[in-house]
């Protein structure tokens, strides 16, 4: 019954009667995690958990580790893409050829920036707004706008007598992976990025 229920967890249920080598890389990867949990351990530590994956298996692993985590579990993982520990971790350890650099709550190794705000508008052309090309970037069809937080009402009325939409405003927040070239440098090899969630 365990073994029927975790691979449904993992999406694999179609596939109980195939023999392992007969597997794609992701299905392996699925697999592994359902073995990992089959004595509902309070402690799971899995290494690079979503290589392999296809968005989908992405997407299932990354719902069965923060399952994992709102259930009172110790998932402790490695990766070394920094956007999947930043979604799932409360707290990051980070190494560099071997050794423990940092460790802490993601809160307190990045930095809010509460004197600059971050803007996504949509409908404009960045030439319209007569920002230099430090102050903005494209993301998609929408403009990312970094404006000082003191400027903001200025950019807001900006944007609007231009016909844009104002998608959202928050402080600028610095991503793991800013931290980690900050830290790092971008020419350090070796590094790698721990997760615990």
């Amino acid at each position: 019954e365990r073994t029927r229920s975790l691979l449904a967890l993992v999406g694999l249920e179609r596939s109980a009667d195939v023999p392992l080598r007969r597997f794609s890389k992701g299905m392996v990867q699925r697999a592994g995690l359902a073995q990992a949990l089959v004595n509902d351990p309070d402690l799971v530590i899995l290494d690079e958990p979503m290589s392999g994956l296809d968005p989908i298996g992405r997407r299932l692993v990354r719902d069965i580790i923060l399952g994992l985590r709102k259930s009172g579990k110790t998932v402790f993982f490695s990766t070394h893409i920094l956007s999947d520990a930043e979604t799932l971790c409360d707290r990051v350890a980070v190494l560099r050829g071997g050794r423990l650099l940092k460790v802490g709550a993601l809160g307190d190794l990045l930095r809010i920036d509460v004197e600059h705000m971050e803007m996504f508008v949509s409908g404009i052309a960045p030439e319209t707004l007569g920002l230099g090309a430090t102050g903005w970037e494209q993301v998609g069809d929408r403009l990312r706008i970094e404006v000082e937080e003191r400027e903001l009402g200025r950019a807001v009325a900006a944007v609007e007598a231009a016909g844009g939409r104002v998608l959202s405003v928050q402080p600028v927040r610095q991503t793991l992976e800013d931290y980690f070239f900050r830290e790092m440098g971008a020419a350090t090899g070796g590094g790698a990025s721990w997760g615990e969630g």
